[in-house]
């Protein structure tokens, strides 16, 4: 009778100790997510940054001096995020082979580089972002959003790290052509070619987002479209103000960037009510 005691009292702790492992691990893992929002959101600033200085460079190139104040205050800006977010990875024992240091280390090679085209600068921006959106993805999969047991938040993950923020990059590409024929006052051939396919993958990301849109915001994003549509076949992109076009554009991109950190607090909200 002892022993059979002793055998079911054995069992039982095994399985409160189970139950109390999973609990754990459970409660874990949901606190690494909350925690993983805050540096995602920095890493989102740094690409939304990161694009308003490339609009802002092409038109300093091309002789628009006005920016150069900005692109100043927008150095100092992305340098002390990128900080505040290199701190973030080393509090949270981020994988070294993810790290933002070497995005760091190609943004400033990029600030640093002298005599360079628009074109060139254009180019190297466009990388610098490029690995900034791979590791958007990867930071929401090491923290458990778009690799989320739950459907759901899994799904509204991918959709806040891959297909608003590529559209929000489609969009800053628009800018930052549009500002660079505007500064030049010309539009070659390839510069047309280039706006008319990246406002043609604008399009695919819409309907795409469609159902997920507000019917007004998707309106009014639209509506930009064809207003840079229009301004391209009437060929008169070239004529505009190219501090004008800066701003129109960045209204439209701060638009999507608030849908994209509104999206990330709701997550953070689902996650804390697993």
């Amino acid at each position: 009778m002892i022993l059979i005691s002793l055998f079911v009292g054995i069992c039982v702790a095994i399985i409160v100790l189970a139950i109390s492992r999973q609990i754990w691990a459970k409660k874990q893992s949901k606190q690494k997510s909350i925690n993983g929002v805050s540096g995602i959101k920095q890493l989102i600033e740094l690409i939304k940054l990161t694009q308003q200085h490339r609009g802002m460079h092409s038109g300093f190139i091309n002789g628009q001096s006005e920016f150069k104040s900005k692109l100043d205050s927008l150095e100092s800006n992305i340098q002390y995020r990128y900080k505040a977010l290199l701190k973030f990875e080393a509090e949270q024992k981020y994988p070294d082979s993810l790290s933002s240091h070497y995005q760091f280390k190609q943004w400033q090679r990029l600030i640093q580089a002298n005599n360079i085209t628009s074109s060139e600068s254009f180019q190297l921006h466009s990388g610098l972002i490029a690995r900034q959106l791979d590791a958007l993805w990867d930071m929401s999969d090491e923290f458990a959003l778009t690799s989320n047991h739950d459907e759901e938040i899994r799904s509204s993950a991918q959709r806040f790290v891959k297909t608003l923020p590529e559209l929000a990059e489609a969009f800053g590409q628009v800018r930052a052509l549009s500002v660079q024929i505007a500064s030049t006052q010309t539009i070659s051939s390839d510069k047309k070619l280039q706006l008319v396919f990246t406002l043609g993958k604008i399009e695919k990301h819409l309907h795409a987002l469609r159902s997920s849109l507000a019917k007004k915001d998707y309106e009014h994003l639209n509506q930009y479209v064809q207003k840079v549509t229009l301004s391209i076949k009437e060929q008169n992109i070239n004529k505009q103000n190219p501090d004008t076009l800066f701003k129109e554009a960045t209204q439209i991109i701060d638009e999507v960037f608030s849908f994209i950190h509104s999206g990330f607090e709701q997550l953070k909200q689902k996650v804390s009510a697993l």
